[in-house]
């Protein structure tokens, strides 16, 4: 079944993008097997070259580096800081990225997956001023950042503490049409990845 990892860029507890990811999860279950990545998981120091022959750092590095590459797709919920993605967003890819320069042939894991940029913020712009940069950001790891994505201004208000995310049919249909997509397009990126097993 196609596999999609939902990454939570967003360290905060009660993080609405974490909230967000995890409102995605109950619909695309159906659909496919969702990893939701949290950074409680992952816990990794700001990158530095010299850390790199930390044999347990290493270890952790490669073990979230084969967590993303078992996926077929990413779905990113990402909060806006000053008009950028977070900082602990930046620091996961440059760490995952550079597996391939310390063992010598761990390629990125982002490689030709697609991906699909969603935000939810408590703010006018629903994150959408760091979307081209984490647009670029994938893009240079070699990620298939898909056209679409979707950007909740305000989506506190659509928080209830008992049911969750209300959000008005615009947004559902949206999430609804976006999320469609990335699954296609990794059910496609499964498909690939099993003929070329096969004729391996």
């Amino acid at each position: 079944m196609t596999r999609l990892l939902l990454l939570s860029a967003s360290l905060r507890r009660d993080s609405l993008n974490t909230r967000l990811l995890q409102h995605l999860q109950t619909g695309l279950q159906a659909h496919c097997v969702p990893d939701l990545l949290l950074p409680q998981q992952v816990a990794l120091p700001l990158f530095d070259q010299d850390l790199e022959h930390e044999p347990a750092l290493v270890q952790q590095v490669r073990t979230l580096h084969a967590r993303i590459a078992a996926c077929d797709g990413v779905l990113v919920a990402s909060p806006e800081y000053n008009g950028q993605p977070p900082a602990y967003l930046k620091n996961l890819v440059d760490w995952v990225s550079r597996l391939g320069y310390i063992d010598g042939h761990s390629a990125s894991p982002f490689c030709d997956r697609p991906l699909l940029l969603c935000s939810a913020s408590t703010g006018w712009s629903g994150g959408a001023v760091a979307m081209p940069h984490a647009r670029a950001l994938f893009g240079y790891v070699g990620a298939l950042v898909i056209g679409d994505s979707v950007s909740i201004p305000y989506a506190d208000q659509a928080w209830d503490d008992l049911l969750g995310f209300q959000f008005d049919p615009y947004y559902e249909t949206r999430l609804d049409a976006a999320t469609q997509r990335l699954l296609g397009q990794a059910r496609h990126f499964q498909q690939q990845r099993q003929r070329t097993t096969e004729t391996a």
